[in-house]
């Protein structure tokens, strides 16, 4: 387990937008344990359904793989299973603490971590993608093209996990499951000043999208069927299939 999260014990101060730097890498998995309503849930799902998806001879992708915790639900899945997990993410901290935890799957030959932006990742003979938490980090207009080229890369029959946090139509709606994710975050120890710190930082950084917009998106790109594993207030896990 990381460092406990203080980074924004003094508020945001430096008023710098959030970004998954050194100092966020250091204390990520502290960070998203108390922050994410569902997370080790989620992580759970994607373990089960790569079960059922990963399929001999072909590639698994974890886009915007941070740390690379929905990567080891995935080798956790993949025991006995002839398939290459490619592991991607732009930060630099991120990867490179990923390279020494996962020393041995690295090795032989399981695995590889790419410090890469994933619009330019080329997505070949996949048979399960996952975008954990991470759509909701790229700009509107980008969406659609990094689906549409996971879309071209899976094989027919291939899934997609997506978990996203989401709003609701209704501005109330939103509004009271934002309270409650506060009172779920002071739960956890954070104070008003360190909610508030994070929240300013998150600006603009992280833009939530509804559900509708979300399953729109990817029924109009092509898949076939989507289903909805999870809902934890507004963060939510779903699985669509080409």
């Amino acid at each position: 387990m990381g460092k406990q999260d203080e980074i924004y014990s003094s508020g945001n101060l430096s008023g710098l937008p959030f970004s998954f730097n050194k100092e966020v890498t250091e204390v990520f998995e502290n960070m998203i344990d108390r922050s994410v309503p569902g997370y080790k849930t989620s992580m759970k799902l994607i373990e089960l359904h790569a079960r059922k998806y990963l399929q001999n001879d072909t590639n698994c992708y974890d886009l915007g793989c941070s740390l690379g915790a929905a990567t080891k639900a995935m080798l956790d899945s993949a025991e006995g299973k002839r398939v290459r997990i490619l592991s991607i993410d732009n930060s630099k901290a991120m990867i490179d603490k990923c390279i020494k935890n996962f020393v041995s799957s690295i090795q032989r030959g399981f695995l590889e971590f790419r410090e890469e932006d994933i619009m330019k990742t080329d997505i070949q003979n996949a048979s399960l993608v996952v975008l954990n938490f991470v759509l909701q980090f790229l700009d509107l207009d980008k969406r659609d093209i990094l689906i549409k080229n996971i879309y071209r890369g899976l094989n027919p029959g291939g899934a997609l996990i997506i978990s996203e946090k989401i709003h609701y139509e209704s501005d109330q709606q939103t509004l009271v499951t934002t309270s409650l994710h506060h009172s779920y975050k002071a739960q956890n120890g954070y104070s008003e000043m360190e909610i508030a710190g994070k929240r300013d930082a998150l600006e603009g950084v992280l833009v939530t999208e509804t559900e509708k917009a979300l399953i729109k998106r990817m029924t109009r790109i092509g898949f076939q069927t989507s289903e909805q594993l999870m809902l934890n207030l507004n963060f939510t896990t779903y699985l669509f299939t080409k």
